[in-house]
């Protein structure tokens, strides 16, 4: 997998699970700023509206860049979509001063050009792994077919 082509693509959803961690949190680091109409904004624009966000993007690229991207994200334990070419994986991330074992949940998922933002979730919204699972691998089915 290379650096420096690769598109960063959210799945539509992930702005509802966004809005959903940004209720929980009032920190302006979890709010975005936009204007209303944002169908014709690219996915970077509204990334990097929000600075956990835009932190998260900027990891996930600096590691595909320096080829460590297994140092910050684990390979998910199935694979079902490596014939098509993804390789999907997960991702703590640290908020609050709590630690990583406390903050989000990411699923994001590499081709050879593309890194497909999936999931993000709270540690506390995703405690039914296989329901978490199930909704994840549906997203990235949608936006793969």
């Amino acid at each position: 997998m290379q650096n420096g082509s690769n598109n960063f693509i959210v799945h539509t959803k992930v702005w509802k699970d966004w809005k959903l961690i940004a209720k929980h949190h009032k920190g302006k680091e979890f709010q975005y700023f936009l204007p209303t109409n944002t169908d014709d904004l690219s996915d970077e624009i509204k990334i990097d509206s929000v600075q956990h966000l835009k932190a998260i993007k900027n990891s996930i690229l600096n590691a595909l860049g320096s080829q460590i991207i297994e140092s910050i994200a684990k390979p998910y334990d199935r694979q079902p979509f490596l014939q098509v070419g993804w390789k999907i994986y997960k991702m703590r991330w640290a908020i609050d001063n709590k630690g990583q074992s406390s903050g989000l949940r990411i699923i994001f998922c590499i081709n050879a050009s593309n890194i497909l933002l999936a999931y993000v979730a709270r540690k506390s919204d995703c405690a039914i792994e296989t329901k978490l699972e199930k909704e994840f691998m549906t997203r990235i089915r949608e936006y793969i077919n």
